[in-house]
């Protein structure tokens, strides 16, 4: 009779999400998924994201799912929900709809 407890980790976005941040990123989200840990991303303070960037956030979230982990979100900036909208990136990033 084991009791499974769930570990997580917050991976937080910073202020870019670009292409000149996303190698140290992924790293921090290799581990976590390496880590078998559930996430939490925090991208609130996100001013600035390009296509990289939200790449990268579709392959973690498409993993952690393929690995059975949890994603969710803590925080969304709105140029991250305005650019997930505009490139039809919403629903794949489990970005909710207002």
């Amino acid at each position: 009779m084991g009791v499974t407890v769930s570990q997580s980790v917050r991976i937080d976005c910073g202020t870019r999400l670009s292409i000149e941040c996303v190698e140290a990123l992924h790293q921090e989200m290799e581990q976590a998924v390496r880590d078998a840990q559930d996430i939490f991303l925090k991208a609130d303070d996100v001013q600035y994201c390009d296509t990289a960037g939200l790449q990268l956030l579709l392959a973690l979230v498409q993993t952690v799912q393929a690995a059975g982990l949890q994603i969710s979100w803590q925080g969304v900036s709105d140029v991250v929900r305005d650019t997930s909208k505009l490139l039809g990136l919403t629903s794949a990033l489990l970005l909710a709809t207002d």
